[in-house]
């Protein structure tokens, strides 16, 4: 799909290693708009990433890999205090 390549923009950088980056603006078959979240985090013996994607507003965790509920808890913490911030 050569025309439907994304940018994923840097948002948020913290000390443990957590990178929080966005998508460009994506538009449903509805008309509404939304971006797509990732997150990525090297796990505690950096030989591999842990990563999971929500879309925003009104998505869930996909592609989860390594992080616990417990980690998507708090990792939703930092999506709903961006999504404020308007």
């Amino acid at each position: 799909m050569g025309g439907d390549h994304m940018e994923h923009h840097p948002f948020l950088s913290f000390d443990d290693g957590l990178e929080i980056t966005f998508s460009d603006l994506k538009r449903k078959k509805n008309g509404s708009e939304y971006i797509t979240i990732y997150f990525e985090q090297p796990n505690p013996e950096e030989t591999d990433f842990y990563s999971a994607q929500c879309d925003y507003p009104g998505g869930s965790f996909t592609n989860v890999v390594g992080y616990t509920d417990r980690d998507l808890s708090r990792l939703w913490e930092h999506v709903a205090k961006a999504g404020t911030l308007h």
